[in-house]
């Protein structure tokens, strides 16, 4: 049976192949926005899952990334242990369009069940100040 131990969205990270570590920076829990649609420039989706030792070594769990109700995303989301009994994997996601403010969830399933979950919260904030630079003209003598 699979246990997950972490899951969370963050901007970046950087995953060690060698001694199976995984750091993830800048952690993602609200985003800001002054107009809408927006898109979120980058998205890394990082999981950490213990097996059994009965379970298969190769699991595929799906991903699914919603606002509300609506569906933004749906793919795969591989976990190779190498024969270990943990894993550590990501998946980094370039551009996710978000259409309006709510909560975009992201969501790991295990044969159409929920495994695990995410949210960020979107917000709207006021439109930004702009402030016009115009070149002076001289004044005519």
């Amino acid at each position: 049976m699979l246990n997950l131990k972490l899951l969370l969205c963050a901007d970046s990270n950087s995953l060690d192949s060698r001694s199976n570590t995984i750091s993830a920076f800048h952690i993602l829990e609200d985003f800001n926005a002054a107009s809408f649609p927006v898109a979120l420039p980058r998205v890394t989706v990082v999981a950490m899952v213990d097996r059994e030792e009965t379970d298969p070594s190769d699991i595929e769990l799906q991903l699914r990334v919603y606002l509300g109700d609506k569906e933004l995303f749906a793919g795969p989301f591989a976990l190779n242990f190498a024969q270990r009994l943990s894993a550590r994997a990501l998946i980094e996601m370039q551009g996710i369009v978000v259409p309006n403010p709510g909560v975009l969830s992201f969501v790991l399933l295990n044969a159409d069940q929920i495994f695990g979950s995410w949210a960020i919260r979107v917000s709207q904030i006021g439109q930004p100040k702009i402030q016009m630079q115009l070149p002076q003209n001289p004044i005519p003598q």
